[in-house]
């Protein structure tokens, strides 16, 4: 392809809601549907099933659907006497245009030029992109692991204007060419009723005997202008290039924040863990395109009756895989009681940083291996955040308030000066006063050392520590309390 020509890809997806139905049927155990009347149902996938527009048309179908004889446009009435076992569920045209906005966001790390199309399509400038995959099909081969990981249908053509691209995707040409002569011979054999040209000039056309779109175009574009006007002069400037289209092409995400409809009520949390690992593969996604890593999220439970339960994830370390966040996730959703079952899924990022080297590990294993971070963001989603604590020294001289517990991995405070070196292991709290008989066993080998508080805490302690040793040979840490000088306490065990 020479650098002056400029190639189009055409992505039309047929059946983007049925297959998104089919995509999260794999990660989840059962399925079951609520009616009108809100009893609920078992909907089973594998039977005859089809997605049925306002105008009570089938608009799309799997393939058992298909092997009981229905076919696309058929009406309701006329497909139900067909097919008694049918299932029915209504069109959402939302849902698919936000299904296609995240197809869109996926392809965005592969192509920088990509406009969502009506009906279902995506249109990507394939020109720019050439020389940086170093040819054509090395491209499309990437590409194509992308939509196939997807899991969705679709269908594909090239052309050198994005509505000839559209025409022969959506006539299911599925060819990557880029040589033009190929590309305008199915052009030109394209049947008028797959041409998209208004109804009223489709009609005008036939009456003069015009079958294909190539008898349109052997007529002198001229001649056609003057006899159906401004409407054919627009649709032949788009199909020869002659005016370039207008496309809006897509921007990535600002922010992340995705939402999932549910098959079916889930009244049990392990229920969620199958949708909830579709949305954390599209975090991935999100963060993997930013080299960022997440440290916060939050799940939103949508339930009946506009209520919802929320939970806090939290990592330590940052994570961007999906399988690390599900794990804290399904952690979390152990301890969670559903206080009505779940129609919807809401995950939005709440805190997230650039993407540094990989941590070293503490503990090596045959199957996982776990940093410090990661291990405290398992130990905190199974037990709670605020029953994970470190300890830590405070200024202080007195051994009950020399250490404390902060929350984990907190930066700790510098001490001035240098620790005493003797300090025993084991500490007794709070001191065991020791009776007349368990003091004539001891004997004393080192101290006095005075240790004091501070005159402006509310109870001030004068305190002279010894260190001694027992019958049982155990080395102790004693003190006696200047304001009880004949009582001796035991305030710790060395090691």
């Amino acid at each position: 392809m020479s650098a002056q020509m400029e190639f189009w890809l055409y992505l039309y997806f047929p059946q983007l809601q049925l297959d998104k139905l089919l995509v999260l049927h794999s990660n989840t155990p059962a399925t079951k549907t609520l009616s009108d009347k809100g009893k609920s149902h078992h909907l089973d996938l594998t039977a005859p099933l089809a997605i049925v527009g306002a105008d009570h048309q089938l608009l799309q179908l799997n393939s058992a659907a298909r092997q009981a004889g229905l076919t696309l446009g058929m009406g309701l009435a006329s497909a139900a006497a067909l097919c008694h076992q049918l299932q029915l569920i209504p069109h959402n045209a939302a849902q698919e245009q936000q299904q296609l906005q995240q197809l869109a966001q996926l392809l965005y790390q592969y192509c920088a030029d990509i406009a969502l199309q009506p009906n279902c399509g995506l249109v990507l400038k394939l020109s720019p992109m050439l020389a940086l995959y170093g040819g054509a099909m090395q491209f499309w081969q990437q590409l194509q692991q992308v939509l196939q990981q997807a899991g969705y249908q679709y269908h594909f053509a090239t052309a050198q204007q994005p509505l000839v691209a559209r025409l022969l995707a959506q006539q299911g040409w599925d060819q990557f060419l880029l040589q033009n002569e190929q590309i305008q011979q199915q052009l030109k054999a394209l049947p008028l009723q797959q041409a998209q040209l208004p109804d009223k000039l489709q009609e005008q056309l036939q009456r003069l005997g015009l079958t294909q779109l190539g008898d349109v175009l052997k007529i002198p574009q001229a001649e056609l202008v003057r006899r159906f006007g401004a409407g054919m002069l627009h649709y032949l400037q788009q199909l020869t290039g002659a005016k370039p289209a207008l496309l809006q092409f897509v921007q990535p995400a600002e922010h992340f924040e995705q939402q999932l409809e549910l098959l079916y009520e889930m009244d049990r949390s392990d229920q969620l863990l199958g949708p909830l690992q579709h949305l954390f593969g599209l975090l991935q996604l999100y963060l993997q395109q930013r080299d960022q890593l997440a440290y916060q999220l939050e799940l939103c439970l949508q339930q009946r009756q506009e209520q919802q339960q929320q939970l806090q994830l939290h990592s330590a370390q940052g994570e961007y895989q999906s399988k690390e966040w599900l794990k804290l996730c399904e952690l979390q959703l152990e301890r969670l009681k559903l206080k009505k079952p779940v129609i919807q899924l809401k995950l939005i990022l709440r805190r997230a940083g650039p993407r540094y080297a990989q941590y070293k590990t503490l503990f090596a294993g045959k199957q996982q291996l776990y940093s410090a971070l990661q291990l405290l963001s398992l130990l905190q989603a199974r037990l709670g955040k605020d029953q994970i604590t470190s300890p830590c020294l405070n200024n202080d001289l007195l051994p009950e308030q020399a250490s404390s517990y902060a929350a984990a991995l907190e930066p700790q405070a510098a001490i001035a000066g240098t620790l005493a070196t003797v300090r025993p292991v084991f500490l007794v709290d709070p001191p065991l006063v020791l009776d007349a008989e368990q003091q004539q066993q001891l004997q004393l080998y080192y101290g006095p050392e005075r240790l004091s508080s501070g005159w402006w805490q509310q109870q001030s302690q004068h305190r002279d520590y010894y260190v001694g040793q027992n019958a049982q040979g155990q080395w102790l840490w004693l003190f006696r309390d200047l304001q009880q000088p004949e009582q001796l306490y035991l305030q710790g065990y060395f090691s």
